[in-house]
């Protein structure tokens, strides 16, 4: 696996997070697959299948330290996040 460089994995992060940020205002089909194609990017830049994991492996390439609880940034039974846990 390529190792992104952090510039990339910040917009790829900012990316998700406006995505997610979008969706939680007015949710759309549209909105719905933009954050689905933010977290395969992600995951895929992290070499990772899930959110959660892409979040952490992110945090630790870029050497940031966890300071929220992993349950306080992922959402909670997301139609989204369920699909990319179990593909």
């Amino acid at each position: 696996m390529l190792t992104p460089s952090p510039q990339d994995l910040r917009v790829a992060l900012a990316r998700y997070a406006d995505a997610r940020i979008e969706d939680a205002r007015r949710s759309t089909d549209v909105t719905a697959r933009i954050v689905e194609d933010a977290a395969y990017t992600l995951c895929v830049m992290t070499g990772t299948q899930a959110v959660p994991q892409a979040l952490h492996a992110a945090d630790t390439m870029l050497g940031v330290r966890a300071t929220v609880s992993p349950a306080l940034r992922r959402p909670v039974g997301t139609q989204q996040d369920n699909r990319l846990q179990t593909a």
